[in-house]
């Protein structure tokens, strides 16, 4: 598996291993999602549907005839990036650290909160240029893939009994094992601050595992993550105020995924060596301007074959009321 971390590490242009440098820091997800490069813009698959019959045969006697269905599968890559444009004077400035640096860093910022609101609700419906997200690929699934938690549209209120928080520990026992075992359970801040309370008030305990250069705690040994906010700092990506279904804005979800390079799901690049980061003007000024300009241009997208790899648990609130 390759990370984003791998190609860091590998990388020889100084522009390129910056700029990934900065996503890592921003981002818990990227540094965990595994990527797989891809030849072209579009990437296909095969994905099973219905498996062949099997059965016994009387000696001397022949099997019938089954074969299983199967159906084609393919995503296409998003461009994602964006350029920087700083007045070339600006840079003469001397200071601790250029406007061209901290304008990089915080195009980097502003791209991995990108990348990290996309994985979760990415929808072609809303924007087409934007890859899918695991939001609207999970209610494509079969419908054991999705744990509704409230009653009659009601949010269980986790933290008002000691029975609903047991309920909602079974349901992610649940999520955990339906994924054919989760390797990450994607939350918002509150939901992870809450999940200890959770556990304290019924006399467990988190335990911590070191993935990825960072100690996680994790639950069954699958780490807790934190997705994290939008661009503009303070809209949760994995929203509080979700409906549940009666016409509230009370309740949100945990997604349990499965990610491996296998058949679950994983990030997809193309061929090359994670986003470019390039002056395109090699070193001169804009035709418009005395401005220096950088682009950030990243062919990227999310894949999953199996139809198993996903779950979300929904319809609950981390509150007694």
């Amino acid at each position: 598996m390759i990370t984003l971390a791998d190609i860091q590490k590998q990388s020889k242009e100084p522009m390129q291993k910056g700029f990934i440098t900065d996503l890592l820091r921003y981002s818990d997800l990227i540094k965990m999602v595994p990527f797989e490069t891809v030849e072209g813009l579009n990437v296909g698959g095969t994905r099973w549907q219905t498996l062949p019959g099997a059965g016994f045969r009387k000696i001397g006697g022949g099997y019938t005839e089954s074969t299983g269905n199967v159906e084609d599968v393919v995503e296409t890559l998003a461009a994602l990036g964006g350029d920087v444009k700083v007045d070339r004077l600006a840079e003469k400035v001397n200071s601790i650290e250029t406007t061209l640096v901290t304008n990089m860093k915080m195009k980097a910022k502003a791209v991995s909160f990108t990348f990290n609101d996309n994985f979760i609700n990415g929808d072609h419906g809303v924007d087409p240029d934007a890859f899918e997200g695991i939001k609207k690929r999970v209610s494509n699934m079969p419908a054991r893939q999705t744990i509704d938690l409230a009653s009659a549209g009601d949010a269980l209120k986790v933290k008002a009994s000691t029975a609903n928080e047991n309920t909602f520990l079974d349901a992610l026992h649940e999520a955990v094992k339906v994924v054919d075992g989760a390797t990450h359970l994607i939350m918002n801040e509150d939901t992870w601050i809450q999940f200890g309370s959770v556990l304290r008030n019924l006399g467990l305990s988190y335990n911590v595992l070191a993935l990825y250069d960072k100690v996680w705690e994790n639950f069954r040994g699958v780490p807790l993550v934190d997705i994290g906010l939008t661009a503009d700092k303070s809209t949760e990506i994995i929203s509080s105020a979700e409906d549940p279904g009666d016409g509230g804005n009370d309740s949100t979800s945990i997604y349990a995924v499965r990610m491996d390079t296998d058949d679950g799901l994983r990030a997809i690049q193309l061929k090359g060596t994670g986003p470019d980061v390039y002056d395109p003007l090699n070193g001169g000024e804009m035709e418009s301007g005395p401005q220096l300009l950088r682009r950030i241009d990243w062919a990227v997208g999310l894949y999953n074959l199996s139809q198993y790899s996903i779950c979300r648990v929904k319809g609950f609130k981390m509150a007694a009321s």
